[in-house]
């Protein structure tokens, strides 16, 4: 399986070398977090999607970080926030970091796609969001997700004029290769270390006032399905390898990824595979997960630690 990966990375590498450099020519930030210099930092992050029952995963999520003692950082559809305003609440109140992750996405046949909508649109879908966590928590968002990391130069231009300091949307060094819904190499030789992008292409550095944080991947992405789907021990080899190139690494996951299917409502998109495996016991896989990054010294981290600032109280 393992060189499988490697193979399909050396492909999709091949196909995107001609386009753009290994690193681009100013290089990546050199962020550190907040008080926690000697150890890596693990991005522990959370999609809240639109969807209809899932709202038990994420009470769920929110106890296993009590539990080992993790904050999160939090990316919420708004239709989500507006309908469970009180639990997006309780997210800020336990102390995590909150961010939008579009308007609807999660319920819609069609999805609210970053890559080709209008600037009015992007703003539009943001702004709601926006609006809908803030009332929801007392806090404005600075921090976005793309819906199935769906991103464009015209996302960064409306995140900038709405205010926002980070995006984490940029697919880096990821291709699905059938599994997930990144199907693209515009974005392939991204930095996987944070920088600021060019407005004029996100894959190199630039001035934009917003730092990107790529989620992590090595081919596939560091993820609860990937977890789920090729297991730890695989996972484990993947954090190996990326951590050859990369100081920090980007982990997110789904509250329905914790909850049967049965119990949710999903568009036709969602595939079967990834149906199949959301049960509640993925909290036992997602434990082992968490307790093998700490024992490699990984050291859970607020996005907004990384930056030089903390979202207010």
């Amino acid at each position: 399986m393992q060189e499988g990966i490697e193979e399909q990375e050396k492909q999709a590498t091949e196909g995107a070398s001609s386009q753009v450099p290994l690193e681009p020519p100013n290089g990546p930030l050199s962020l550190h977090p907040v008080g926690t210099r000697a150890s890596l930092p693990l991005h522990f992050t959370i999609d809240v999607d639109w969807v209809h029952g899932s709202e038990s995963g994420l009470k769920g999520l929110l106890d296993f970080c009590d539990r080992w003692k993790l904050k999160a950082t939090i990316f919420v559809a708004g239709r989500f926030a507006k309908a469970h305003a009180e639990l997006i609440g309780e997210c800020r109140w336990r102390g995590h970091e909150l961010g939008t992750h579009g308007w609807e996405h999660g319920c819609l046949e069609e999805d609210e796609d970053f890559r080709s909508a209008s600037y009015d649109q992007q703003r539009k879908w943001i702004r709601l969001a926006t609006d809908a966590v803030e009332k929801a928590s007392g806090v404005r968002p600075v921090v976005f997700r793309a819906p199935n990391l769906w991103v464009s130069e015209t996302t960064l231009r409306a995140l900038e004029d709405e205010g926002y300091r980070y995006d984490s949307s940029v697919p880096a060094r990821r291709f699905d290769c059938g599994f997930g819904r990144v199907h693209y190499l515009k974005y392939f030789r991204a930095p996987s270390e944070p920088y600021r992008p060019s407005l004029s292409h996100l894959r190199l550095p630039g001035e934009s006032s917003i730092i990107e944080m790529a989620p992590s991947a090595f081919l596939l992405p560091i993820n609860m399905a990937m977890l789920r789907v090729l297991g730890l021990p695989l996972m484990k080899w993947m954090v190996r390898r990326i951590s050859q190139r990369a100081s920090r690494l980007v982990f997110y996951c789904h509250p329905y990824e914790f909850v049967h299917a049965k119990r949710q409502s999903f568009p036709h998109y969602v595939s079967k595979w990834n149906m199949r495996s959301m049960r509640p016991e993925n909290f036992f896989l997602l434990d082992a997960f968490v307790e093998h990054m700490m024992c490699e010294g990984y050291s859970p981290t607020l996005c907004g630690n990384s930056l030089g600032y903390e979202q207010d109280s």
